[in-house]
């Protein structure tokens, strides 16, 4: 498809070569003479770059790039002038211009000028595209949990989306720290600027300085050419600082003095470099006993731990489990290309009996697992993807046979009936619709196992009828 290109020019002996040299280069070309034309042209069609002369008849080039990054942000424009001054190509160049060129100019520089500018525009959009998926895929509202303990975390978290406070984040392997980590940043004022995660587990004691403040050319045996380190690359943005506690304690001053005067001093340079980087930092171990034992300073452990947020583990919020396997049912169906539709109730049972040391990781391979070899549309045992123990059914062997068993079948429905309720917000309607159960059925189960409130509604939840407004948040994005 031809880019378009809009001139603005009043001067007809120059406008005609130009129009020609353009059209020849294969872009499609219009022309107006005035900017008032050339506004009313752009609300009706659509163009890749405006080229405007700054002198014209009642309204200025100036005023024109002023109008048109107004109403059009996205259209590249270079401003052609005659009388340059700094001060009127900074103020072009200020309100949106991408280029300008001073008559009389050869008009090969013109070709390379739109040129220059429609490839500069193009990876601008490509840029602001990308930002946007990122907003969208890592945002607060796409992560998957309805359990209160993960509503205080997204509260503490988004307490400092505006800010620059140093977060920590502690938690278990597989909760999801990098995620609420990216959440914070493409949540606030940062969120076009970089984003980078390094792994402080996976760095050699030996590189770790030159991959974190980088390194002049010559500064040691190898150094054959200059790289910036991490913090440099982050620039503008975020760096998350995984696994901090296994950062070597030589380094962690360095790291202390980085944070505190934002300079990072490249190995082998003279001078050091500023840099403008949000800190966050992630960690499994418990970073308070490692300072008692002398292998993490106490200072920049308060330097890191402004806002400390904990991410439960998985089996700390068992009403995520349902939301966070259906959630991974459909994506791994997808992405394997199989027609499974539904989890049975057993299997969903047996996921929320098992204790998760893998947390949402580990569900998610679980459930990969069991889609690529499914029989059937139905996921119905779960068990032998678990690596470690399923809490099994309590069985009173002191009774009959069938009175046990009577026993186990009302442990479970009574498990399954709260489970399914909490996960709908309590609303019987779409808990039964959920379970293949009938309202009236399912209501009356929930009576019967003292699962409902005085007056008929629903323990945590909403009346039978499910008219009430206080229905669990459910996202997309899961936890991991």
């Amino acid at each position: 498809m031809k880019h378009r290109i809009l001139i603005v020019e009043d001067d007809a002996v120059f406008l005609r070569p130009l129009l020609r040299v353009v059209d020849a280069e294969g872009y499609e070309v219009r022309a107006m003479q005035s900017g008032e034309a050339a506004l009313e042209l752009l609300r009706h069609e659509d163009f890749d770059l405006v080229l405007a002369d700054k002198q014209l008849p009642k309204m200025d080039g100036i005023e024109l790039v002023r109008q048109i990054k107004a109403g059009h942000p996205d259209v590249a424009i270079v401003v052609m002038t005659a009388h340059a001054t700094v001060q009127s190509a900074v103020e072009a160049l200020r309100l949106g211009a991408v280029d300008f060129l001073l008559k009389p100019f050869d008009l090969t520089e013109a070709v390379l000028a739109i040129r220059h500018a429609i490839e500069l525009q193009e990876l601008r959009l490509a840029k602001g595209a990308r930002v946007r998926r990122n907003q969208d895929q890592f945002s607060f509202d796409r992560i998957v949990a309805q359990s209160e303990c993960m509503r205080e975390v997204f509260e503490l978290a988004q307490s400092v989306v505006e800010l620059d406070t140093t977060v920590m984040i502690d938690g278990e392997t597989g909760v999801g720290k990098e995620l609420l980590a990216r959440a914070i940043h493409f949540s606030g004022g940062r969120r076009d600027k970089p984003f980078l995660a390094v792994n402080c587990a996976a760095i050699p004691g030996e590189l770790f300085e030159s991959e974190l403040f980088g390194f002049r050319k010559g500064a040691f045996t190898g150094a054959t050419e200059s790289r910036r380190g991490v913090f440099q690359r982050a620039n503008g943005g975020t760096l998350l600082l995984d696994e901090i506690g296994e950062m070597p304690l030589h380094l962690q001053a360095k790291l202390l003095r980085v944070i505190e005067e934002g300079r990072v001093a490249p190995i082998g340079a003279d001078q050091p470099v500023e840099v403008d980087v949000r800190i966050l930092a992630s960690t499994n171990r418990d970073l308070q006993r490692e300072v008692e034992e002398g292998r993490f300073r106490l200072d920049l452990f308060y330097r890191l731990s402004v806002m400390p947020i904990r991410m439960p583990p998985l089996r700390e919020r068992p009403s995520d489990i349902p939301l966070l396997a259906e959630h991974f049912l459909e994506s791994s169906t997808r992405r394997c290309k199989k027609a499974v539709r539904a989890i049975a109730p057993t299997a969903m049972q047996a996921l929320c009996r098992y204790s998760w040391p893998g947390n949402v990781r580990e569900l998610q391979n679980v459930i990969e697992r069991a889609v690529i070899l499914a029989k059937s549309d139905v996921i119905l045992d779960v068990e032998r993807f678990l690596t470690g123990a399923v809490e099994r059914p309590r069985l009173d062997l002191s009774l009959q046979f069938h009175s046990a068993k009577a026993r186990v079948v009302d442990d479970f429905e009574r498990a399954y009936i709260a489970g399914v309720l909490e996960a709908h917000g309590g609303r019987v309607g779409l808990a039964a619709k959920h379970a293949g159960l009938d309202p009236k059925n399912l209501s009356a189960k929930a009576a019967r196992y003292g699962l409902r409130k005085s007056g008929g509604s629903v323990a945590g939840g909403s009346s039978a009828d499910g008219a009430s407004d206080t229905r669990p948040t459910r996202n997309t994005e899961p936890v991991r």
